[in-house]
């Protein structure tokens, strides 16, 4: 991770409770099982908070696994130094519910919970795989773990099913004390918990739920946390390492975020003077701020040390300038620094990179947000700065930075903001080939691209990461053509924008296939959409595509000596719908076949209904892409 919260395996295996009788041979309601990988009998989560410092967390978990398809044979368990698991327990049982195992504490496997960039990590993982194939059989585990630092201030949300996960029996018990407010809610589901006074002074909150069928899982659908039942919390205050915060609405968690970030962006005296004569004739800020990332990233590269509070605080930016590394924080906190001195105002914002669908906050309620990274934002000049890149250009994050909802960081109050977004209209390719093809069979073939936005990012980063040959490799590989040889290779990337280029030469051992005198040859070889969403019946979830791109090209073909045009797959072909269009314009002019193609990929939210329409149109994009053109020999 970049910047360290409660990971989602803490998140999915948060520990032990009350022990329950149960019959742990398989019998599980006949209704419970349309759907279901496995089935929950029994989950008990108890959280106990002692005091804003500390709390104690336990679970207990019985799952009958019903087929290969399902993980819940793999336990993770998450902790740090200050999370330490004890009473850790597991047993295995076969399909009758005869213990098969008793399984010891020495059999889970232990490993750093690094992000593969972290020179030194306290984040650890306990896990334990099952490799029992003989269906079905259940597993039970229980643990405790205490719970301190940010482990307390995100309390873990209760995600009560994953997709395929039924469950027969689940409860969450919350003790706080009096004087202190829980902040949560329910989503997904109807549930209220049961609240009481307990002798010792304690408040307790317990929501339960009993014979949830499985949910099952669909192509392009919303983040998970719009679809499963979930109960989400927050605790009103908290401390860590000596810092109050408030997970009471966002400007106050912004609020001690930022105060992390309080007196750590002093720069010595010797780096000023040398930002003097890197910021000597700028023009304006704009300048200033590309000036200043652009030292920024020649002088420091992307390494992380994440160690209790440092998962959310920075190292000073004297010490990025010293050691010339740092995490996510670190490098933000010194850019900010380096457009401090420059008399420009940056805030650290801290976001969720991911390339899968982000979450979506509410506007009103706070839980742990699932941040892990941090990016600059400067609001005079609404400019973007993904730190951690060394060739970026400014005000471009991305796409896994993208079009969704961050926090920026500020000690007079945190303000949630969206990132651009990244359409079709920046998200471009641009192809122009050359196919000369033999009467044997071989190709040669000549090729020049270019990529804007999202799909230059893959480009840009073989030009900076890999050496020719591994480019040379690379390519060899993973186009769509039986390529033999490459030649010339070229790719190159903008600087100062969102913009690479590629350009090769390549023989091809083959093109298509030859059937006697025919010859069947693919229109589009290079670049075809061969995956469509899945049939999906009974639809229940909305339909989601959160990428938007246009790929343009124009092909040629020149006819091999003694064959000549049978058949065209179409003239034209146009398709035109509210997911996206499609246009080919397929001519024979002379001795060669044009083929000009344009697809444009929208980005939709819509109804559950709106599914088959949506499938169809990439299926006929697919059966379109996948024609071929049919040579004839004269001989």
């Amino acid at each position: 991770m970049k910047f360290q919260t409660i990971s989602l395996l803490l998140l999915l295996l948060w520990p032990p409770l009350l022990h329950a009788q149960i019959d742990l041979a398989p019998k599980p309601i006949d209704s419970l099982l349309p759907n279901a990988k496995e089935i929950v009998r029994v989950e008990r989560i108890k959280i106990r908070l002692n005091s804003t410092t500390e709390g104690s967390y336990s679970y207990r978990k019985v799952v009958t696994v019903l087929n290969n398809n399902s993980t819940a044979n793999t336990i993770y368990i998450g902790y740090d130094p200050e999370t330490p698991i004890s009473e850790l327990r597991a047993n295995l049982y076969d399909k009758n519910g005869l213990l098969l195992r008793k399984i010891k504490k020495e059999e889970f496997e232990d490993y750093a919970a690094v992000d593969g960039f972290s020179i030194y990590q306290d984040s650890r993982v306990k896990v334990l795989s099952l490799n029992h194939t003989d269906f079905p059989f259940t597993v039970e585990w229980e643990y405790e773990q205490k719970l301190k630092g940010i482990a307390l201030a995100l309390l873990p949300d209760w995600d009560i099913q994953r997709y395929g996960t039924a469950m027969e029996l689940g409860e969450l018990s919350v003790e706080v004390p009096l004087n202190t407010q829980l902040h949560h809610r329910s989503v997904n589901i109807q549930l209220k918990p049961e609240v009481s006074t307990l002798k010792d002074g304690y408040q307790q909150y317990v929501w339960k739920v009993r014979h949830l069928k499985a949910v099952k899982e669909e192509p392009y659908s919303p983040h998970y946390e719009q679809v499963l039942p979930q109960v989400q919390l927050a605790i009103n205050s908290f401390q860590i390492a000596g810092y109050a915060g408030s997970m009471s609405n966002w400007k106050e968690f912004g609020r001690f975020m930022a105060s992390l970030y309080r007196g750590r962006d002093e720069l010595p005296g010797e780096l000023k003077s040398e930002l003097n004569t890197v910021l000597q004739g700028a023009k304006n800020n704009v300048e200033k701020i590309e000036r200043l990332y652009r030292y920024m990233q020649g002088k420091t590269r992307y390494v992380s040390v994440q160690l209790g509070i440092g998962g959310w605080q920075p190292f000073t930016a004297e010490y990025v300038h010293r050691n010339k590394y740092g995490d996510c924080k670190a490098l933000t906190n010194f850019m900010k620094a380096l457009l401090n001195y420059a008399n420009i105002r940056a805030y650290p914002v801290a976001i969720q990179n991911t390339d899968d669908a982000p979450r979506v906050f509410d506007d009103n309620f706070v839980n742990d947000p699932g941040f892990n990274h941090v990016v600059l934002y400067v609001p005079a000049e609404k400019i973007w700065l993904e730190c951690t890149s060394t060739n970026y250009p400014i005000n471009y994050l991305g796409e896994s930075n993208a079009d969704r909802q961050v926090l920026l960081l500020n000690e007079e109050g945190g303000q949630l903001l969206r990132t651009p977004v990244l359409g079709s209209k920046d998200n471009r390719e641009y192809w122009q080939a050359e196919f000369r093809i033999d009467s044997e069979g071989k190709v040669e073939n000549s090729a020049k691209a270019d990529f804007y936005g999202a799909n230059h990012e893959l480009y840009r980063s073989i030009k900076e990461s890999l050496a020719a040959k591994e480019r040379k490799e690379w390519l060899e590989e993973n186009l769509h053509l039986a390529v033999e040889s490459l030649d010339s290779l070229q790719v190159n990337f903008q600087k100062d924008r969102a913009e690479a280029s590629l350009s090769f030469k390549a023989a091809l051992s083959r093109m298509g296939s030859r059937s006697g005198k025919r010859w069947f040859i693919p229109f589009n070889p290079l670049n075809p959409l061969t995956k469509a969403p899945a049939k999906s019946e009974n639809r229940l979830q909305r339909v989601v595509n959160r990428k938007a791109y246009v790929q343009e090209s124009e092909l040629s073909f020149a006819l091999p000596a003694g064959y000549k045009v049978e058949s065209l797959p179409f003239s034209d072909k146009k398709l035109e719908s509210p997911f996206g269009q499609y246009e080919v314009k397929v001519q024979q002019v002379g001795e060669k076949i044009l083929v000009k193609r344009r697809l444009q990929i929208e980005a939709v939210d819509l109804p559950a209904t709106e599914y088959s329409a949506f499938s169809n149109f990439y299926r006929e994009v697919a059966k379109w892409d996948g024609t071929k053109m049919v040579l004839i020999s004269d001989k």
